[in-house]
């Protein structure tokens, strides 16, 4: 049995060359790139040590992340974290930014239904339109019914009388 060749994979996001100091957080050269891989290297904490160069990765990852060896290297990861969520949150503004930047560019290539799709999401995202749908379930045979009852029976599930509809409304 044949196996398949492994497809090279290309990283998410591409590693600096080289990792400085981080003399605010205290952090030396391979600590800053340990947090580095750890927070945007897409891989564990003990492939995160690796890649910034540790002897022992999974003993040296252990005691960065246990909070009481390198407190300032948990800190550094989290202040990390908490930055990249608020890059890629999804937020109303930045909805309204993208769909806004989509309808531009959608109307200036002449592409005018992806522009009005875009104004659409915009307009709902703005509480301008709301997509409402109704379905009823009459649970009635028109076959047998006659154009007089099918006028009440519509009325009586909107709500309306029968008289206000008009034969151009059956």
């Amino acid at each position: 049995m044949s196996r398949r060749p492994n497809k090279d994979k290309k990283p998410i996001s591409q590693a600096p060359k080289q990792f400085e100091k981080d003399t605010e957080l205290g952090l030396t050269e391979m600590q800053n790139a340990f947090v580095w891989h750890y927070t945007e290297g897409s891989c564990s904490q003990t492939e995160a040590a690796r890649r910034a160069g540790y002897e022992f990765p999974a003993v040296a990852a252990n005691k960065m992340l246990n909070g009481k060896d390198q407190p300032h290297v948990t800190k550094a990861i989290r202040i990390r974290q908490d930055e990249l969520a608020e890059k890629y949150a999804i937020t109303p503004q930045k909805t309204g930014t993208m769909l806004w930047k989509i309808t531009e560019e959608a109307f200036e290539s002449g592409q005018l239904n992806a522009a009005v799709s875009a104004i659409k999401e915009l307009n709902q995202l703005a509480g301008l339109s709301v997509h409402k749908t109704q379905s009823l379930n009459i649970n009635a045979n028109l076959d047998s019914m006659s154009r007089e009852d099918i006028k009440e029976r519509i009325a009586k599930l909107l709500g309306g009388d029968s008289k206000t509809y008009s034969p151009k409304d059956l």
